[in-house]
């Protein structure tokens, strides 16, 4: 069992940090070809490493799907909450969404629709799957 647990816990941090360095490299490629030449050592580290504490939160929360106990709306309201909630402040305090409402607002939206297309992707997968598992055991 604890073998088990320590093994999930290690893939969600290499999952987080996998997901960090995407994000990160994508929005480096981003600032790049919107003309920022230069980026400091420390600025990049800073974000690096913050990026890496996001995915990794990121990743643990999904641990929230496996409290069978509570309902799908439940679970997805929390994960969602817990999502927002960390990536929000930390996006504005590191530097990533000015803190003004119109580009807060924006963010925000975007979180939403990104999520919704991501829960949609996986509860479409999920539903697939468990009709091919109910087909076999027919």
């Amino acid at each position: 069992m604890m073998i088990t647990l320590f093994d999930r816990i290690g893939a969600k941090v290499i999952a987080g940090m996998a997901m960090a360095m995407v994000y990160s490299l994508l929005f480096l490629g981003i600032g790049y070809a919107n003309g920022m030449d230069v980026l400091e050592t420390k600025t990049l580290l800073t974000h690096l490493v913050t990026a890496n504490i996001v995915g990794m939160i990121f990743s643990f929360a999904s641990f929230v799907f496996e409290r069978e106990e509570w309902s799908i709306l439940k679970q997805t309201m929390i994960h969602f909450i817990i999502l927002l909630g960390t990536f929000l402040p930390i996006a504005i305090w590191i530097g990533w969404v000015p803190s003004q409402l119109v580009p807060i607002l924006i963010c925000i939206g975007s979180f939403i629709v990104i999520y919704f297309i991501i829960w949609f992707t996986m509860t479409m997968y999920w539903k697939k799957k468990i009709e091919g598992l109910n087909s076999g055991l027919k």
